[in-house]
C-alpha cells in the first residue's frame, strides 16, 4: 500500500557516523518539515511506496518508513515518564492476555502501555484506563487518536476508590503504592487472572510482594529489563555509549482460588 495523506510516517536521516535521526510526522499536503539537514516537502512522499528514499532541499537522503509501535512510543508526546518498549513487550507476554480480552490499566500516564495493550487486544478487546490527572488523560487521548485506536475507555478517577469493571483478564498498575489496591484487584480479576505492577524502586518491591501473597496471588515474579543497543560497521562492533538501563521493576502475580 502506498503512502496516503493522514498516515503517520517515520523520516530517517543518517549522520556521517551512521546514526539515525528520526522524525515522526503526520503526512499532510503542502506541509514542510524543517530538519538539521534541510527541509522535507511531504507532498514528495504521498503516493510513494513505504521504504522509499527522497531528498531534502539540500540533497540529503531521507528514508521514509511505515512506523512500528516501538517507533511511535519512542516519539510519543508525554506528560509523564513512559513505560518503554523493552518493558511493555515483556509485560505483554507475561500477562497472558490474548486478543479479545478485557483489561484495566491503573495509571494511564501518557498512554504508552495503553497503546501496546489496545493494539494487541484488537477491536474485540477492551482496555479501561484510569488516571487521576486530566492532563495525562488528554495526552493519552491524543496519542490514541493518532493511532486510530477505538477500543480504549479513559476514566478520570482515583482507582483507590474502586474500579467499575469485573471479570477482568488482567490488571496493569503503574502508581506509587500498588500494594494498597491489590485486595480490590484480586476481587475484580477472573480466576487465574494476572496483575502486573510497575514500580521504580526496590523499597516498593517488598511491599507489593508481601501484600500480593497475603491477598491470594501466586506465581509471583520480579523482573528488571535492561536494553543495550550495538553499532556495527566495517571497522568495529561495539555497544552504543547510551544504554536504556533501569526504568522500573516488573512484579507479576496470578490469582488463585483457595481450597474450600
Amino acid at each position: 500500500m502506498s503512502i496516503r495523506e493522514g498516515d503517520l510516517a517515520l523520516l530517517v536521516i543518517y549522520s556521517k557516523k551512521g546514526r539515525a535521526k528520526k522524525f515522526l510526522v503526520k503526512v499532510k499536503r503542502a506541509k514542510i518539515i524543517h530538519t538539521h539537514k534541510g527541509t522535507i516537502a511531504l507532498d514528495d512522499i504521498i503516493g510513494k511506496e513505504w521504504g522509499t528514499v527522497i531528498k531534502t532541499n539540500k540533497g540529503v537522503p531521507v528514508e521514509v518508513h511505515r512506523p512500528n509501535l516501538a517507533d511511535i512510543i519512542e516519539k510519543l508526546g508525554r506528560a509523564t515518564q513512559i513505560i518503554y518498549p523493552k518493558d511493555s513487550g515483556f509485560i505483554l507476554l507475561k500477562s497472558g492476555i490474548k486478543p479479545g480480552d478485557k483489561v484495566v490499566e491503573i495509571g494511564t500516564g501518557s498512554g504508552a502501555l495503553t497503546l501496546v495493550l489496545a493494539t494487541f487486544l484488537g477491536p474485540e478487546g477492551e482496555v479501561i484506563s484510569y488516571d487521576i490527572r486530566e492532563k495525562s488523560l488528554n495526552t493519552a487521548k491524543k496519542n490514541l487518536s493518532a493511532m486510530q485506536l477505538h477500543n480504549v475507555t479513559l476514566k478520570l478517577k482515583d482507582a483507590k476508590e474502586g474500579i467499575d469493571e469485573d471479570e477482568l483478564d488482567a490488571v496493569f498498575i503503574d502508581i506509587p503504592d500498588p500494594w494498597e489496591i491489590l485486595p480490590m484487584i484480586y476481587e475484580k480479576l477472573k480466576p487465574n487472572g494476572t496483575f502486573i505492577a510497575f514500580v521504580p524502586s526496590c523499597e516498593q518491591i517488598q511491599k507489593v510482594v508481601v501484600k500480593a501473597r497475603e491477598t491470594g496471588f501466586s506465581l509471583i515474579e520480579v523482573h528488571e529489563i535492561l536494553d543495550r543497543e550495538y553499532e556495527s560497521d566495517e571497522r568495529r562492533t561495539r555497544p552504543l555509549p547510551r544504554i536504556i538501563a533501569h526504568t522500573g521493576f516488573i512484579i507479576i502475580g496470578r490469582k488463585v482460588i483457595p481450597p474450600s
